[in-house]
């Protein structure tokens, strides 16, 4: 059988497919309509169910945040009390040793899980007295170390403090309470403890004199894998009023392979994990870079805003699973975050929305049976129906028929008629629609347009250098860039290159470029000494790297960049050259090629090394940075414009401005291509360094 009465037999059997009669054709018709409608309000209503849910959810976890910080900052009340009564007592004061072990023994009977400790007042302490069992090696290596611990500093110049420490007699994490004992009842300052952990205040503190009517340090540990019994954490999961962190998950729930349905995590100002009991990685106190993995990205992200004390709700992602996550304030040191199960929490929506797909259907079945019946008693006029589906046959779907607005008594061929009247308009509307999202002309231009006001409008100016640029893109958006950025005593200038052209290569410049802008002006106030400039540059380019390794490797987008901080008095200059084209310095007619290369192209490999060269300018010199764009320039015979050609042009050069000589190395490059498409997005720039 050939291929012809192959194609025969199949045009039979699709016409025998197509319905015949005008109740089949309208019942059709009308199909098409409804099912889209009862899917879009199946979306809206599911949709508007979804926001509500995700209010409450917020509401209800903002409220249980406010009874676990209500439950956390009165427990901690009570930690302070108990440390501050016991300092009151005389026989602290006194030091009077065989009584205040007895009153250790009595306070682990009661609660033995926590450690105390009372140290004599001086810089060589002794360990006086204790709670538990301690090898008198134990005892040895701690009194050996205690004298260097930051809290035991502060606690010796009459200041009372917590943090999360590791203890030298357990060797593991522990919730620290140190409390200075006067032996003047009258110096006994009663009040809430505080955390010493910022760098400032432990400076400040440890800088006054130590005190001299101390009769010893008291010195409480908490063990973190007791924290949440001891705190009433544990019990939380158990109090059937917090409906949504009821029957939570109190242990290492992030190594839970069935995943957990709500948890709890406490974080310091300093990012530290006082709950829930997370090994740590290289030590005993669990921190949030122990979040830090590619599954709990998210996860480690929201820690870092409650260490930051930002107040959110979001949704994230934690190990495949999608949770509510809601930080909240306890203290001045801690925060809280919760966690909450998404899939919990809107399993009412998803059975709402088989109740709404078996209703819709059954809606669907009756409307469609209804006017199948009806469809019988409805006609239209034949040869009016004829000519508009002619017009429609060329494409005119401007069809206005003559159809009765009550259609109940329509026959037959009336019924066709107005068929045919609605699937005209319906074209009509589809072709509307179709055109309306047709890419244009003056999108592209808005796009560039909008690329334009993203890159710089005017470089910096300075008596001390003179700077020109250009960059154009190959295509309508381009992915070459260039920055500078005027910065006290420096100067940092940025020319970069993201690998291929067009629209993805733009979206990528954007990140790359905002990146790096963004790490140099969150050290404007380093950027004071050439060793200053050197770190903030290599920092710019190795976290800008690292980010986007980690992040967006997916697409292997990378790019090229060459970043330089000159000083703008002595002419020194710190650079670093990421796989990026060789810059040239010209001086005196001469030009020196700076082809120390600092590592690879940006983005590829996380945690690679980078290394900042220097090279002091005289007054006069003159850099020219560029995109490969430039030596990959093509003629119209194919031949690229080259490094030679490049370095030939530079040395017949006479003395000129920076734009002077911009314009110079653009004509040639023009002049090159003769007309041909441009190859490469093509971006230079001209420094020019005229001394203090």
């Amino acid at each position: 059988m050939d291929n012809s009465a192959q194609r025969s037999q199949l045009s039979r059997l699709m016409n025998s497919l197509k319905p015949k009669s005008i109740r089949s054709q309208l019942t059709l018709g009308i199909a098409a309509a409804l099912v889209p409608s009862l899917v879009i309000s199946f979306g809206v209503t599911r949709r508007f169910v979804s926001n509500s849910i995700y209010e409450l959810t917020e509401h209800m976890l903002q409220a249980e945040a406010e009874l676990i910080s209500f439950g956390l900052v009165n427990w901690g009340r009570g930690i302070t009390h108990t440390v501050q009564s016991l300092a009151s007592t005389e026989s602290f004061q006194q030091a009077d040793i065989p009584a205040v072990q007895a009153t250790f023994n009595q306070l682990v009977s009661e609660s033995p899980n926590r450690q105390w400790r009372f140290w004599s007042a001086s810089e060589q302490p002794k360990l006086l007295a204790y709670s538990g069992n301690l090898s008198a090696e134990s005892k040895r290596k701690a009194e050996l170390f205690q004298g260097a611990r930051e809290y035991f500093k502060v606690a010796l110049r009459g200041t009372s403090t917590y943090q999360v420490v590791t203890s030298r007699l357990t060797g593991k994490g522990c919730l620290n309470v140190s409390q200075p004992v006067f032996t003047n009842p009258g110096q006994q300052v009663l009040g809430s403890t505080q955390s010493v952990s910022a760098e400032s205040m432990l400076q400040t503190i440890t800088s006054m004199p130590i005190r001299k009517d101390l009769s010893g340090v008291i010195v409480l540990c908490i063990p973190l894998d007791s924290f949440g019994s001891d705190s009433g954490l544990n019990g939380l999961f158990d109090d059937p009023r917090l409906s949504l962190l009821h029957a939570g998950h109190s242990g290492p729930f992030l190594s839970d392979p069935n995943g957990f349905t709500s948890a709890v995590i406490l974080v310091s100002k300093s990012g530290q994990l006082l709950y829930p009991n997370l090994p740590g990685s290289g030590g005993s106190v669990p921190t949030i870079n122990d979040l830090r993995s590619p599954k709990t990205a998210e996860l480690y992200d929201v820690a870092i805003k409650a260490q930051q004390r930002r107040e959110i709700f979001d949704s994230i992602n934690v190990n495949g699973r999608k949770y509510f996550a809601l930080t909240a304030d306890v203290d001045t040191a801690w925060s809280v975050v919760l966690l909450f199960s998404e899939e919990q929490a809107t399993q009412a929506i998803r059975s709402t929305g088989q109740v709404q797909a078996i209703v819709g259907g059954l809606t669907l079945l009756l409307v469609l049976l209804f006017v199948a019946i009806r469809s019988r008693r409805i006609s239209r006029p034949i040869s009016e129906a004829g000519r508009a589906l002619q017009k429609i046959g060329v494409g005119d779907f401007d069809v206005h028929l003559s159809v009765p607005s009550d259609a109940s008594n329509d026959d037959e061929v009336t019924g066709l008629l107005r068929n045919v009247q609605v699937s005209s308009d319906r074209l009509r509307a589809y072709l509307t629609e179709v055109t309306s999202f047709a890419v244009t002309q003056k999108q592209l231009d808005t796009a560039k347009s909008i690329q334009r006001d993203f890159l710089l409008q005017a470089l910096p100016e300075s008596s001390e250098y003179q700077a020109s640029a250009v960059s154009r893109p190959a295509l309508e958006i381009g992915a070459d860039w260039y920055d500078m950025v005027d910065a006290g005593n420096h100067v940092v200038f940025v020319v970069a290159d993201v690998c291929d052209k067009g629209v993805p290569s733009a979206l990528y410049m954007s990140v790359f470029r905002s990146l790096i802008r963004s790490k140099i002006l969150d050290h404007l106030s380093d950027l004071s000494s050439s060793a200053n400039a050197s770190d903030v540059i290599r920092d710019a380019i190795a976290r800008t790297n690292d980010y986007m390794a980690a992040n967006q490797n997916s697409s292997m987008m990378f790019a090229t960049v060459l970043i330089a901080a000159v000083h703008k008095e002595t002419g020194v200059m710190s650079y670093l050259c990421a796989g990026h084209e060789t810059p040239y310095i010209l001086r005196s007619g001469e030009i020196v090629p700076l082809d120390h290369v600092s590592g690879p192209a940006i983005g590829l490999f996380g945690g690679a090394d980078y290394s900042v060269s220097t090279f002091e300018l005289q007054s006069g010199d003159r850099l020219v940075l560029y995109s490969d764009g430039l030596v990959d320039a093509r003629s119209p015979a194919d031949e690229g414009f080259g490094h030679e050609k490049l370095e030939e042009l530079l040395r017949a050069v006479r003395p000129c401005t920076s734009s002077q000589l911009l314009d110079i190395i653009v004509s040639a490059v023009d002049d090159h291509m003769d007309g041909a498409d441009q190859f490469d997005d093509l971006t230079i720039m001209v420094f020019e360094w005229k001394g203090s």
